[in-house]
């Protein structure tokens, strides 16, 4: 054999012994990278926010722990209520954190034992008013507010007062029957809420319901069809409104007006608490301490819709209200007192009688 061909049998084994190698390393950095994906703890969030109100918000998160990846799993009111009850008959531990808006149906399930302990000391300036037995907190202040359609609406005075409302409606029925949308009370946790919390405010909100009545007011499951139907002109009126996601869309559509009554504006807190049977409760732990915290309360002011309930940080985002006529909706006990079967069941049979049903989606 000539020297030559030596040295050509040389370079091609050594070729080949460096495609070996640069395989093995690929086939290495692939098998890291999947054992590093495999190493993160996915935390399961089961919760009622839209997720496009969410999902910067979680982001946020991950970002800075990223050893977690979080699974939300975005479902109506009553049905998450459901969902939970039947996870713990189930012994199901699919569920790690739960965020709701129905405040009473969230205390309702606190309060049948599935929350696990938080510690208060880690809920930065929560108040206390949105914290109860250091297991259910709430994490945002968005006030119930009245949207409107401003075309439709020129020439008619905004209504200071809830009883103003009623003596709008009721001297305008040409122009407002069927014109005034709410969420359904029946199909909606959220929607049961607030026309319960009017009733505790004030006597005077069943003149109110009998005007919405006579103006046959239209029913809907989600806060994005009452106001698609107000920014089209369907609806004039839509009453009691998530004020977070009616600023949001106001803010793109300057058609969509948005009030506050003067005697009283009801503020809704969204809820969290970690769920008692969750395998993941460190995990849960950091993400309710995310939300609650200083830094957390920022991160949600800057890249979500949501309000943050920190005084400091709610007031760079709430309307204007000179009026200073919130009233928050109070964590507590009193919330169950229409969530007291009988009082349900006879609330919803006067809803079903005077309303109609959901508009379909």
């Amino acid at each position: 054999m000539t020297p030559f061909s030596h040295r050509t049998i040389t370079t091609a084994l050594w070729l080949r012994i460096i495609a070996l190698l640069a395989l093995a390393l690929l086939l290495t950095f692939v098998v890291v990278r999947r054992a590093s994906a495999q190493d993160k703890t996915q935390l399961d969030i089961w919760g009622t926010t839209d997720t496009s109100a969410f999902e910067r918000l979680v982001a946020a998160f991950e970002q800075a722990n990223q050893d977690i990846s979080v699974a939300y799993h975005e479902i109506t009111t009553n049905a998450l209520y459901e969902h939970v009850l039947g996870a713990r008959d189930r012994r199901d531990t699919g569920i790690d954190l739960v965020i709701s808006s129905a405040m009473d149906l969230q205390v309702k399930l606190v309060n049948e034992g599935l929350a696990a302990p938080f510690s208060k000391d880690r809920a930065g300036s929560t108040p206390s008013w949105a914290q109860w037995r250091n297991e259910l907190y709430g994490f945002t202040y968005e006030p119930i507010v009245l949207v409107y359609n401003k075309k439709l609406f020129q020439g008619y005075p905004l209504p200071n007062t809830h009883a103003d409302l009623a003596d709008l409606l009721v001297n305008n029925l040409p122009t407002f029957e069927g014109k005034v949308g709410t969420y359904d009370a029946v199909s909606s946790g959220a929607g049961y809420l607030f026309f319960t919390q009017d009733a505790i405010q004030s006597d005077r909100i069943f003149r109110v319901i009998e005007s919405l009545s006579r103006a046959k007011m239209r029913t809907y499951d989600y806060t994005s069809a009452i106001l698609d139907a107000v920014a089209s002109g369907d609806l004039i009126l839509g009453y009691n409104v998530i004020g977070t996601y009616a600023l949001e869309r106001a803010s793109q559509d300057p058609n969509l007006g948005i009030f506050q009554f003067k005697d009283y504006t009801i503020v809704m807190s969204r809820t969290a608490f970690i769920y008692k049977y969750s395998v993941k409760k460190s995990e849960a732990e950091r993400f309710m301490e995310f939300l609650l915290s200083d830094a957390g309360q920022e991160r949600m002011a800057e890249v979500s819709s949501l309000i943050p309930i920190s005084p400091d940080m709610r007031r760079l985002n709430l309307p204007q209200d000179p009026t200073n006529a919130y009233l928050p909706i109070k964590m507590g006990v009193g919330l169950l007192t229409y969530q007291d079967a009988l009082k349900k069941r006879n609330f919803l049979e006067v809803w079903q009688n005077m309303f109609e049903q959901p508009e379909e989606q």
